[in-house]
């Protein structure tokens, strides 16, 4: 076996969900969660490429060969499976096969349930043993390790990820707090648990489905427990990262966090999406687009990275490929908002005001809120119709009565029809609570607001944010 492998790409694989053949859709969590936990731990092997689990996952329940798949995902290696349970008796088998549809290995597992840990290390290192000699020329050295020794706080745990993985609304991510607790009561140490409630109450407040005071305090919370409890956690880093730099707005901290995050988990698409952001943010727009790039890779089928990506391009003043890429988040799931946004968003800065109201008013039918809500009322003030754009702030005010409308959200609507004064009054309380927005402002104040509010307000804005 000669060294050229080392020298380009590396060896790649896709983990397809394993199949859930006990009969019981409320088992579908223990089966999903068995394949992310391989993914997870085949993630920390140096020299392997694997695909997200968001992109594996569209996968499921579908019957494609593996060759298809595989140049879907731009891997050469497919593992694919089943599980099931009987009583306190687990079953799994697995096969690793090449893209081609060729067979390098199979086995069977027949076990207790109290054995899942065991069963994932040996899954794990099962396909390295069967891909070392071939592939990665050498022993892999990979650690393996466990989070919690309780079946039941694992158990509970996946229920908590099942959830949290939809990236929906917020009663998705109630129930993944819910059980991500109930997690921690059975096993108190279990510090990855503490960060998955970081991560839920973080999109929370971004995502404007908890105010600030109720989500801020419980994420600063579950981030220092998290790390009291296991500082060698790289979800937990990601979330110490994503809140210093969206909230707290210290970018040398964010850095910091960003840089333990990779040095623990190099493979993590999500982590190199969040981290292209970090770059877009400090100015590093061709690293931010490798970043990005690098985490589309691992997971092509992403919508958060996806996302993203468009972030990227639009910051970077790229607004055709920030449309490029909010059109092919429309494609891979039409049912979510954020690919009709990003789209609409950019084409109100290519002034293309028709086609920008057909995606803005989708993205609204689908996620009415103060972010979509306010997206179509830029829309409206900027294309000259200010009744349409007055219209959506009585709906604002209305909304805010019962859910979440942020400052920004009325300062933009009523900067693009001209009430500077008004604006910058909700603009200045955006900046001094550190709405999500904010942060992106100057990009802001470049595509949209340069000639709607007077000198002295976008001098004052400007001074303010920096």
């Amino acid at each position: 076996m000669t060294d050229k492998n080392h020298s380009s790409a590396p060896v790649s694989i896709a983990v397809l969900p394993f199949l859930n053949l006990s009969g019981d859709p409320e088992e579908e969590y223990f089966s999903d969660g068995v394949t992310e936990e391989i993914i997870n731990v085949l993630s920390r092997v140096p020299g392997l490429q694997v695909a997200g689990r968001t992109s594996s996952f569209t996968f499921k329940g579908k019957n494609h060969d593996p060759q298809w798949i595989g140049a879907q995902l731009q891997v050469g290696h497919i593992l694919e499976g089943n599980l099931q349970t009987t009583g306190e008796q687990l079953h799994i088998t697995a096969r690793l096969l090449k893209a081609n549809g060729s067979q390098i290995w199979s086995e069977r597992y027949d076990r207790t349930l109290e054995d899942i840990f065991d069963v994932q290390e040996e899954l794990a290192q099962a396909i390295l043993d069967a891909v070392k000699i071939e592939l990665l020329g050498e022993e892999p050295a990979i650690a393996f390790k466990r989070y919690t020794n309780y079946k039941e706080a694992y158990q509970l745990y996946l229920r908590a990820r099942f959830y949290h993985n939809k990236f929906g609304g917020s009663d998705d991510y109630q129930k993944a707090i819910g059980y991500f607790r109930a997690a921690l009561e059975t096993d108190p140490s279990y510090a990855i648990a503490y960060s998955g409630i970081a991560s839920c109450y973080l999109n929370m407040w971004f995502y404007r489905h908890l105010p600030a005071e109720t989500a801020l305090p419980l994420l600063k919370e579950a981030t220092g427990q998290a790390l009291a409890l296991d500082s060698a956690i790289a979800e937990s880093y990601l979330a110490l990262a994503r809140m210093q730099m969206l909230y707290e707005w210290d970018f040398a901290a964010a850095s910091d966090s960003f840089r333990k995050a990779l040095e623990l988990n190099w493979n993590t698409a999500d982590l190199h999406g969040q981290y292209a952001l970090y770059l877009a943010l400090t100015d590093r727009p061709t690293e931010a687009e490798a970043e990005a790039a690098h985490a589309l890779a691992l997971e092509p089928f992403s919508l958060i990275n996806n996302f993203y990506a468009a972030y990227v391009y639009w910051i970077s003043a790229r607004f055709d490929l920030a449309v490029e890429q909010g059109r092919k988040l429309v494609a891979l799931d039409p049912s979510f908002w954020g690919g009709y946004m990003i789209t609409g968003l950019n084409l109100i800065t290519l002034k293309d005001y028709p086609n920008a109201q057909d995606a803005l008013e989708t993205a609204l039918e689908i996620n009415y809120n103060g972010i979509t809500l306010s997206a179509c009322g830029v829309l409206f003030g900027l294309s000259g119709e200010t009744e349409s754009a007055r219209d959506i702030l009585t709906q604002m005010a209305s909304l805010g009565k019962t859910s979440v409308v942020a400052n920004y959200d009325l300062g933009i609507v009523n900067a693009s029809i001209g009430e500077a004064d008004t604006a910058v009054m909700y603009f200045q309380a955006a900046i001094e609570r550190h709405e999500p927005p904010m942060l992106f402002f100057k990009y802001i104040l470049r595509d949209w607001l340069s000639d709607r509010l007077h000198e002295k307000s976008y001098r004052e804005l400007v001074h303010m944010h920096q």
